[in-house]
């Protein structure tokens, strides 16, 4: 499949200078070979020395500003974004800085928080923060923020567009500063299970059921926490 891929070309819709267009079509290939995201995995499935192959990769991402250049994937016509992070193991890599601990607490790596819009059935990344618990320590910040962070960067490209987040995404925190920042978002409920479901209810005091049918649009307004009196 690879050997049918116009590497160059898309690179040239991406970089004018021909040397970089070179350089990215050889580190995209030994990208898909390798199918890693390390630097090292890459190097090795590049034509030439490994060691050589490394600090070319290391020189072609200082040249190029590479989040400025995915977000030329941004599908203007998109309905959606959505956002997804993903935890990245990197257990060979403990004392590299930015690589912290996972949801276990004990697994090595990072979190990769992607933002995308569905393009043909897949999903097409334009935009991307990554932290860890390393980080997030030593810059007294936190993952709610991160979080944020990364939305508040391509605010400017959602309009009206809802952001569509997994259900890990539902914390009051976050709602309040999307709600405040005019961000329209969508978030996906946990329903299977009665003890961590959602519990709100409706102006008069009514538990809300949240529940759909399919085709079916129902608008809830001045909606509240069960503990909290304070509308979402």
């Amino acid at each position: 499949m690879n050997k049918c891929i116009n590497f160059r070309g898309f690179w040239r819709h991406l970089i004018d200078e021909e040397r970089q267009v070179e350089q990215g079509a050889e580190i995209m290939k030994g990208l898909l070979e390798a199918q890693s995201p390390r630097i090292s995995n890459i190097a090795e499935k590049m034509k030439g020395a490994s060691d050589r192959n490394y600090k070319t990769i290391q020189r072609f991402v200082k040249a190029v500003e590479l989040k400025q250049i995915l977000l030329r994937f941004y599908q203007e016509e998109a309905e959606f974004v959505i956002g997804d992070p993903t935890e990245m193991e990197r257990y060979k890599a403990p004392k590299t800085s930015y690589v912290g601990t996972l949801s276990d607490g004990k697994t090595c790596g990072y979190w990769l928080m992607v933002l995308s819009t569905p393009f043909r059935g897949r999903s097409l990344p334009f935009s991307f923060v990554v932290y860890s618990s390393k980080t997030i320590g030593a810059q007294s910040t936190s993952r709610n923020q991160e979080h944020f962070r990364c939305f508040e960067a391509v605010k400017g490209l959602l309009g009206d567009r809802p952001l569509v987040l997994d259900r890990e995404f539902s914390y009051e925190e976050l709602m309040e500063v999307l709600y405040i920042e005019q961000v329209q978002f969508v978030i996906r409920l946990n329903l299977g299970d009665q003890h961590k479901q959602p519990r709100l209810v409706d102006a008069d005091g009514e538990p809300v059921k949240l529940f759909i049918q399919p085709g079916e649009t129902i608008i809830r307004p001045n909606c509240a926490t069960w503990a909290r009196s304070r509308s979402i």
